[in-house]
This record gives C-alpha cells, structure tokens and sequence, in this order.
C-alpha cells in the first residue's frame, strides 16, 4: 500500500493496542500462508476468520508475523464490525490486514537501514520518552503499565528496546521525507490558478418573505389583494418585517419572522429571482405576484460572487501540495530500501 507508513506515522497510534471486540481468531499451525477469510450471511452472523499466526512477511533479519498484524489493526476492527457485515465485512478486514502489512513492511524497511548506517540514541533520550509514554498513555500508572507489558508477554528491557527503534524511525523518517518536502510560492499560485473554479464563490442572499395565497373565488382574490397592499403600506411606513410577517404570513417559515437561510436564486421559485439580485441589502421589494401567491421579500444580506482570494486560501493549498510532495519523497524512499534489502512476502 502506497504511503502506508506516512499514515502510520500521521496517526495518533497507541503503544499497547486494544480494543474491546475483536474478531474471533482461530491460530493454527504453519508458515508461509495468508490469513484465510471468509463470509457467512445473516442478520447476527458476522465473517468467520481463520489467521494462521505464521509468517507475513521478511525484511532482511526481521521477520513479521501475522499476529503482529492483527495486533496492529486491532483499534481498527471494532469499527468496522460496527460498520459492515458478512462478506463486506470480511473483504474489509482482508484489505486492512494486507494493508497493515505493508505498513509494517515498510517500518522494517527503515529500521534496517537506520541499523545499515549505524543510527543509534544515547540511553537518557530513550528512557525520557519511555517515561513520557508511561505517564500519557498509562497515567504514569506503573501497575497498569506492567500489566500491559505481561498481556504483551514483553520484558522491560524489550520494550525498551522497542520504543528505540520507533524514535529512530521517526527521526530518520523525518530526515528523509517531512522535513525534505516543500513547496514553492510559484508552485502555490500555480495551483491556485489550475483550480481557480473551486474558489469560485456563487452569488447568495439571505432573505424573509411574507407569503399571502391568492384565494380561489374572485371574491377571495379581491379582498387578499387589499390585505397584501395594506402589509406592504405599513411595511413601507416602518413596521418591523419579522413581526409582521409572524402575525401575516401564511408561508411555512411564519414563525421564524418568514427567514430563509443563505440561498443561491437557482434554489428560489423563479418569480422571485430578479428581486433578489435587484433589491437592496435591508430594503424591501414591491408586491411579487404568482398564480396562487403574493410576496413581499426583504433582503437581510448578501455576497456576491467571486472568487476566494489566494491569500485566503494559500495555507489549504500549501498544505496539500506538502502532502503530495510527501507522498512522493516516502514511495522514492521506500523504492530505495527495497533495492537494499531483501523483502519477501508469504
């Protein structure tokens, strides 16, 4: 998987994984395998999983073995059963497990190149981020810490020894990649003018209306057109068009003041569009007559359109041509690592 251990490294990872369901694993015996999956239908059946707790994978001396996988996709399982069943469900977790073996793979890779150039950090920095692992993750709990270290069936020394390699891969990680990407200001305003139509910002206004029905009869229409140039002529006087239209209106927003939300005119009945564009912010428009309706709108706010300008979006684009410019120093990386070391997958 592409860009496999950049998302390791992104993530907001735990040094003792758990999870409180786990998918049922049956371990057998052997090597040199794929973890089995497969799927049974059902409301309350979920996939039955057989990973066979043998060899993944090899990077030159390391070798991974699945049950390093599935202790690495743990945090990961409870979600997807809670998202997917049967056989969805079991594709899902099979592209996780490839997927985190990748990761792994390529975390091996790093480790023995730091150890192919002789990387090494003296013991007082280890032991300061073993004691900040310790008091963030266990509560600088020594019980629960050691418990921990027993479910791993993991010594002191050994974890130790852990929490080395994963700072050495994360420093050489970021010789090489983070701290190597950049973008230029020319690549930014590059950017920025290729994809120019997704800053594009579409004419919107925020409006009320006041919405009286025609009637049926011509009877009706006579009196409703009299009660609508009556509204119109306090409105015109000074009454406030929140009040007014709570006390008037028959549209479904009466009991709001008749406000409508932040709308483009495309969204409006046509008949209104034109005042939208032609009235004025905090005026109010002229009797609008449909075949069933009459309105009187007023405009509370506006925002023409236009385009976002670089400067307000020159951070967003900045931070995902970095990501980019990541992903392609990390597949560089991980394509030298793999001319030097010997990698072979089960």
């Amino acid at each position: 998987m592409k860009n496999a251990l950049l998302i390791l490294l992104l993530a907001a990872g735990t040094l003792f994984a758990q999870t409180n369901e786990e998918p049922t694993i049956t371990a057998t015996d052997g090597t040199n395998e794929e973890p089995i999956i497969t799927a049974t239908g059902g409301t309350n059946e979920g996939p039955v999983i057989t990973a066979i707790d043998g060899y993944a994978a090899r990077v030159g001396n390391t070798i991974i073995t699945y049950g390093e996988i599935r202790e690495s996709v743990a945090p990961y399982m409870q979600q997807l059963f809670q998202r997917y069943q049967g056989e969805e469900l079991a594709r899902y977790i099979q592209e996780t497990m490839l997927a985190a073996r990748e990761s792994l793979i390529e975390e091996a890779l790093i480790q023995e190149e730091a150890k192919s150039l002789g990387l090494a950090l003296p013991p007082p920095a280890i032991q300061e981020e073993a004691n900040r692992l310790i008091r963030e993750r266990f509560d600088n709990n020594r019980t629960h810490f050691n418990r921990a270290l027993a479910d791993r069936r993991m010594t002191y020394e050994e974890w130790l020894d852990d929490v080395s390699d994963q700072i050495t891969l994360r420093l050489y990680y970021n010789r090489e990649v983070i701290r190597r990407a950049s973008v230029s200001k020319e690549a930014i305003r590059e950017a920025y003018e290729q994809h120019k139509d997704e800053f594009f910002i579409p004419f919107k206004v925020k409006f009320s209306a006041i919405l009286i029905n025609k009637g049926t009869s011509e009877e009706d229409r006579a009196v409703k057109k009299q009660q609508v140039d009556d509204i119109l002529q306090k409105l015109t006087a000074g009454a406030d068009f929140a009040e007014t239209a709570k006390e008037v209106s028959e549209g479904i927003r009466a009991d709001d003041g008749g406000a409508f939300p932040w709308s483009e005119p495309k969204d409006i009945r046509e008949e209104l569009r034109p005042a939208l564009h032609s009235v004025a912010t905090g005026e109010i428009s002229g009797l609008i007559e449909t075949d069933e309706e009459f309105y009187i709108i007023k405009i509370e706010e506006r925002r023409e359109e236009g385009t976002v300008p670089l400067e307000n979006v020159r951070e967003q684009i900045e931070s995902q041509l970095l990501a980019l410019d990541q992903k392609r120093l990390h597949e560089e990386l991980m394509a030298r690592l793999t001319e030097r070391h010997f990698v072979i997958r089960y």
